[in-house]
């Protein structure tokens, strides 16, 4: 009967050591119902200590500035107008990256029109990113020392491992030849 016991306790004790340990253990991937929300696994969705800071991406660089109310409404009119500005640019950006791509699938690939569109491309592209650049530096001049200081850093980990992993995109390790890349 003492034996019988101590063997139950054991196979007891082992059946909640095993069950500590797996529930211990990481999520690897798959999509179940984790911590970041119904359907998505990790990686996906607000991580579990930003609740507080309900907003991401770009608008969310400036969730944890404490911008006063008038440095808020002078950003958002800075954006609207920028997105005004900068979206018939992306339009006309989309179109040439299309026409680019039923140029080069003809069978007799008209080089002259190619490199006309890539041109059109190119002079776009400066365009955006003065305009991109005349943004930054109208938002940065709205705000403090202080908080281009805070901003500056968020950047600077943005860019390093933190976010991005070590090849600076987010999550991905390889050195494949890119998104464009197609093999031709």
């Amino acid at each position: 009967m003492n034996t019988r016991n101590i063997k139950f306790a054991g196979a007891l004790l082992f059946g909640i050591l095993m069950i500590t340990t797996v529930n211990a253990q990481p999520r690897q991937g798959g999509r179940g119902l984790g911590p970041c929300g119904a359907g998505e696994g990790p990686g996906y969705g607000r991580g579990l200590n930003q609740s507080e800071y309900p907003q991401s991406g770009r608008a969310g660089q400036f969730a944890r500035l404490d911008l006063s109310e008038e440095q808020q409404s002078e950003i958002t009119s800075l954006r609207t107008e920028h997105y005004k500005e900068i979206t018939p640019l992306r339009n006309k950006m989309a179109e040439l990256k299309a026409r680019e791509r039923t140029l080069l699938s003809e069978e007799s690939v008209d080089m002259k029109a190619v490199n006309l569109t890539i041109d059109e491309q190119t002079d776009l592209m400066n365009k955006m990113r003065k305009l991109q650049t005349k943004h930054q530096v109208a938002v940065k001049s709205n705000l403090t020392d202080e908080q281009l200081m805070q901003l500056q850093q968020r950047r600077q980990f943005a860019r390093h491992d933190g976010f991005h992993g070590k090849s600076g995109r987010r999550g991905s390790k390889s050195f494949g030849m890119g998104r464009g890349y197609r093999g031709i």
